[in-house]
């Protein structure tokens, strides 16, 4: 079952490669390619969505005042 986001999201690695999905599963399996492509590391679908919930937790603090965000709606432009 796929689970369709709010609005597209954009996640941005370290390295600042920018990843935007419409959905969960989309934005998933973004995150497992260019962690093979780019840094030779084999992330499963459990570890990409660790990115995902963190990045999740990170807009949560940062919304409180208490953290850096990484994770936004496409409206708020390119990160």
């Amino acid at each position: 079952m796929r689970r369709v986001m709010p609005d597209d999201k954009t996640l941005r690695c370290d390295c600042g490669y920018e990843v935007t999905a419409t959905d969960e599963a989309e934005l998933v399996e973004e995150i497992r390619w260019h962690a093979q492509h780019a840094h030779g590391i084999q992330f499963s679908v459990e570890d990409a969505l660790l990115v995902v919930l963190r990045s999740q937790l990170d807009l949560s603090r940062a919304s409180s005042g208490t953290g850096t965000c990484e994770e936004r709606g496409s409206e708020g432009g390119s990160q």
